[in-house]
């Protein structure tokens, strides 16, 4: 039905055109994917380490004891400027994860995206991943070691050491420091 009133809007606006160019138009606007979303699923699971990682579907992890209430955040073009964080998912009572990340282009261009999993205001581990084209040919796999995550934001912890080793001492009331 949408196919349809896309063609007449199309048509009325191309204002009798071919007929062949409003349906290659339709072609390569349907073919272009990622617009309708990308949907990646997976588990949190309690374990001895923290990590973030895409595994195969058939991984044994996947059936260890979920944990509810850990976050997964994508964020997209994490090394430039403009990152920015475009989805996030809480996992359920059973710890299944549900990662829905809409965007042009989502795991069809060759582009980094960061995933970090977080728990109670902690950080409990991050990485970065190129997105498979196919989602449902991986699954998404966090492991939290409970009560292990960092409090705090582990960039602002290191741009602390890094001005701790300089000699020159900036006020604490610095723009710096807000």
């Amino acid at each position: 039905m949408r196919l349809i009133s896309f063609l007449r809007a199309f048509r009325t606006v191309s204002h009798g055109s071919s007929p062949v160019l409003a349906i290659a138009v339709t072609l390569m606007v349907s073919s272009l994917g990622g617009c309708g979303g990308y949907v990646l699923t997976g588990k949190a699971v309690v374990g001895a380490y923290n990590s973030i990682e895409l595994v195969d579907k058939d991984d044994p992890r996947l059936k260890d004891r979920g944990t509810p209430g850990v976050r997964v955040e994508a964020i997209r073009d994490p090394n430039s400027l403009g990152r920015k964080t475009v989805a996030y998912a809480s996992s359920g009572g059973n710890g299944d994860l549900r990662l829905a990340i809409s965007g042009i282009g989502v795991g069809f261009l060759e582009e980094e995206w960061e995933l970090n999993a977080k728990m109670a205001g902690a950080s409990y581990a991050a990485n970065i991943f190129e997105l498979p084209f196919n989602a449902d040919s991986v699954r998404l796999l966090v492991v939290v070691e409970p009560g292990s995550g960092r409090h705090g934001s582990s960039l602002n912890e290191e741009a602390q050491r890094e001005l701790d080793s300089f000699d020159v001492q900036i006020p604490k009331d610095s723009a710096i420091y807000r």
